[in-house]
C-alpha cells in the first residue's frame, strides 16, 4: 500500500484507469458468455420440446393398441421408434449442453430403449402392461431431464454459473 501511495499521481491514476477498464472488459466478456450459454440451452430445450410433442401422438396411438381399441400396424411401430430416436438425439445434444449429466441421461436412454422394445412386443391388452410400464418409466425419465434443464437455467439466472 505504501508503494502505491508513493507513485506519481499520473501513474497511479493511469493504473487505476487501466485496471478498471480490464475489470470492466472481463466482466462484459463473462456476461456475454453467460448470455450465449443461456440462449443455446434454451434453443436445445426448445428442440427437445418439439421432438417430444411429436412423440405424444404416437404414445396415444400405442395406448389405444395396449387397450385393444386399435390394431397394431408396422407403420405405427416405425413412427414411434422414429420419434423416440429423434427425441433421444435431441436429448443427447441437450445433455452435452448441460455438462454431461450422466445419471439423468443414462436413465433417459434406458427408458427410451425399454419403450422401443415394449412397442415391438405389444399386440393388445394381454401384453399391454409392459407397454404401460415402459411409457411410465419414459415419462418419469423425461421429467428428470426437464428438471435438470430447469435447475441449470435457474443456476444461470440466479447464480454465477458459467
Amino acid at each position: 500500500m505504501n508503494f502505491f501511495a508513493k507513485m506519481p499521481d499520473w501513474l497511479r491514476n493511469g493504473l487505476l484507469v487501466i485496471g478498471g477498464g480490464l475489470i470492466g472488459w472481463f466482466g462484459n466478456q463473462y456476461m456475454d458468455a453467460r448470455g450465449a450459454y443461456k440462449e443455446s440451452l434454451t434453443a436445445n430445450y426448445d428442440s427437445f420440446n418439439q421432438a417430444s410433442s411429436g412423440l405424444e401422438d404416437s404414445l396415444r396411438e400405442f395406448a389405444a393398441i395396449a387397450q385393444g381399441l386399435k390394431p397394431k400396424t408396422p407403420e405405427a411401430t416405425v413412427q414411434l421408434q422414429s420419434h423416440l430416436l429423434d427425441v433421444l438425439r435431441v436429448a443427447k445434444d441437450l445433455n452435452r449442453r448441460l455438462g454431461h449429466n450422466e445419471p439423468v441421461m443414462t436413465e433417459f436412454e434406458s427408458a427410451t430403449v425399454s419403450l422401443m422394445r415394449a412397442a415391438d412386443r405389444v399386440t393388445g391388452p394381454l401384453d399391454g402392461k409392459q407397454m404401460v410400464e415402459a411409457v411410465e418409466n419414459y415419462l418419469f425419465a423425461e421429467m428428470q431431464l426437464r428438471d435438470a434443464v430447469v435447475n441449470e437455467t435457474n443456476a444461470i439466472v440466479g447464480g454465477w454459473l458459467l
